[in-house]
């Protein structure tokens, strides 16, 4: 992953729990306390921190990812990519349905990005189900926090129920989504 992924991390977590916990955090990981945004780590670093993360702040990882899906779409989101992010749609579901094509944009910035693809079953009610595929193991609960960050982001509060993992039969993770209007 980018180091702009680990980097919002840091920023989290310093927010939330100071910096010596991000140094403890990132000691126990045997990773580095800063990442440069533009260049490429190993997924092994992300997942490791949020395994250090876990253990320091003693709180369970879903939780962590949870929370940093959230605070992704609700703050690194807006203030780093506001302008693609403001072209890809107007609401929940419009950024949603475009999702893929904003990632593609973003791969002439990023070359080694191997990005997840989102897709919507019945966008046009207030509860849709949200496709998503990913090379990338284990991130659901980063999933129900972006779409619930997407919700407050929007006004329309989301709730996300992670309805099916990936199968031989299905090769994507299933989200429901029922937005309050």
């Amino acid at each position: 992953m980018y180091g702009l992924i680990n980097e919002a991390m840091r920023r989290l977590v310093c927010e939330s729990s100071g910096a010596e916990a991000w140094s403890a955090i990132a000691d126990r990981a045997e990773a580095p306390e800063s990442f440069a945004g533009m260049s490429y780590y190993d997924d092994d670093v992300t997942y490791a921190l949020v395994g250090a993360a876990s253990e320091v702040l003693g709180t369970p990882a879903a939780d962590l990812l949870r929370d940093f899906g959230h605070y992704w779409t609700t703050r690194v989101g807006p203030e780093s990519y506001a302008e693609i992010l403001g072209a890809t749609g107007t609401d929940v579901v419009s950024v949603l349905v475009n999702l893929d094509h904003m990632h593609a944009r973003l791969q002439s910035l990023y070359p080694e990005l191997r990005p997840p693809s989102f897709a919507v079953s019945g966008e046009g009610a207030d509860t849709f189900e949200v496709l998503y595929r990913s090379e990338r193991q284990g991130l659901a609960p980063f999933v129900v926090g972006l779409l619930e960050g997407l919700g407050d982001l929007y006004g329309t509060p989301a709730t996300v129920v992670h309805e099916s993992a990936p199968s031989a039969d299905q090769p994507y993770d299933v989200f429901r989504v029922s937005l309050a209007r």
